[in-house]
């Protein structure tokens, strides 16, 4: 089958379905959108499997029926996307099926509604005249794939429309995986190191907890305040993002918790930021791995745990056990004292081996970029399209 996938995110996707020797694969990037961990990635320089260019061009999406973009889809027999994929694929009038990775179905389809209470400035017409092409281009969309999380379930009944399966997201196991060739340590000192990499999003704005952005990084260092008051030697590792709103907030909360010399912000160095390799090496250098506490999960957590780390989060239980009936390994913590629990709990570094093992053979087992590429072509067999 000729399959086409467009859009930021999809490169594991179409590793995965590659994997398949009967698939001709290929992915669309645009130029403006590439994520910067892609860029160390050799495979970019294979045409066979990925393409970039100005796909989402003013033009192409005011345009697109001419878009350059739609003309070459029509050559494929389905299209998988993300962001502004919808728009695009219903106007190649191939059959497509949307994946959304989060903006694209929570805010892009509402430009109005995302201003809410955070103050975004005067309303952007464009930003009205994409969402209208975005909207009729998820409501065509053969299927949604999506975890049903409630900010994926309310955005697309919101567009009358139901996720009609659920895709894990892919992971690069061989990439993110434990070092094998060092030993565990042995904390003599009781000394815990945490990497949380996710961005700043402490405040409880409406439009956030509404969207699934809202990460509560504040319960994090709160929680870890009460372990270093017991006398327990915290070090934990940020990552100073240009895209995290609630940066200055997040300094002045370590501040005031007197946190300063226990937390190290980490910076690339680099506009284009960390390289996944580095992230890797990151992951790989933790005790813990902190991803958010806003009801699910991201890829920090399964990054984290598919280096063989334990993952410390806060997800839906309802949701979780419907997606996963026979368990999962993240670490559950909702406020300041569960977070301090945690942390006392992993003091013990073989407790920390053992569920780093078990969240290791997790993802293995659901998250492997080839697993989901089955996964994928089996859901397209659902829908009548493989």
């Amino acid at each position: 089958m000729k399959i086409a996938l467009y859009g930021p995110y999809m490169f594991e996707l179409a590793a995965g379905l590659r994997e398949n020797s009967e698939n001709d694969v290929r992915l669309f990037l645009d130029e403006a959108t590439m994520p910067r961990s892609l860029l160390s990635e050799s495979v970019l320089q294979d045409p066979r499997l990925v393409e970039v260019g100005p796909w989402s061009s003013r033009r192409a999406i005011l345009r697109p029926s001419s878009s350059e973009i739609a003309r070459r889809l029509r050559d494929f027999d389905v299209a998988l996307v993300t962001e502004l994929g919808p728009v695009f694929a219903m106007a190649s009038r191939i059959p497509f099926v949307f994946i959304p990775t989060g903006w694209d179905l929570t805010c892009g389809p509402f430009p109005i509604r995302s201003r809410s209470s955070r103050q975004r400035g005067v309303a952007d017409l464009a930003a009205v005249a994409v969402a209208a092409r975005l909207r009729a281009g998820i409501r065509n969309a053969n299927g949604i794939w999506g975890a049903p999380f409630r900010p994926f379930v309310t955005a697309a009944g919101r567009l009358g429309r139901q996720l009609t399966d659920d895709l894990p997201q892919p992971i690069d196991t061989t990439l993110f995986a434990p070092d094998l060739t060092s030993k565990p340590e042995v904390a003599s000192s009781g000394r815990i190191t945490i990497f949380h990499p996710s961005r700043m999003m402490m405040s409880a704005d409406r439009f956030l907890v509404e969207t699934g952005q809202w990460k509560r990084n504040d319960v994090l260092f709160r929680g870890m305040a009460l372990a270093i008051a017991e006398g327990i030697d915290v070090h934990l590792r940020l990552l100073r993002r240009e895209s995290s709103p609630d940066q200055d907030q997040a300094e002045r909360l370590i501040g005031r918790l007197g946190l300063a010399s226990s937390v190290e912000w980490l910076d690339a160095g680099t506009p284009r930021g960390f390289t996944w390799s580095e992230l890797a090496d990151l992951y790989r250098a933790s005790d813990l791995v902190v991803d958010e506490f806003g009801g699910w999960f991201g890829l920090v957590a399964l990054e984290g745990a598919s280096c063989g780390r334990p993952v410390m989060n806060h997800v839906d239980p309802v949701v979780m056990e419907a997606m996963h009936p026979g368990g999962h390994p993240f670490l559950q913590a909702s406020d300041d004292e569960e977070v301090r629990n945690v942390i006392v709990d992993l003091l013990d570094p073989d407790r920390r081996a053992r569920i780093g093992e078990m969240s290791r053979q997790w993802i293995l087992r659901h998250h492997d970029r080839s697993v989901v590429g089955r996964r994928a072509e089996a859901n397209l067999e659902r829908l009548g399209i493989w």
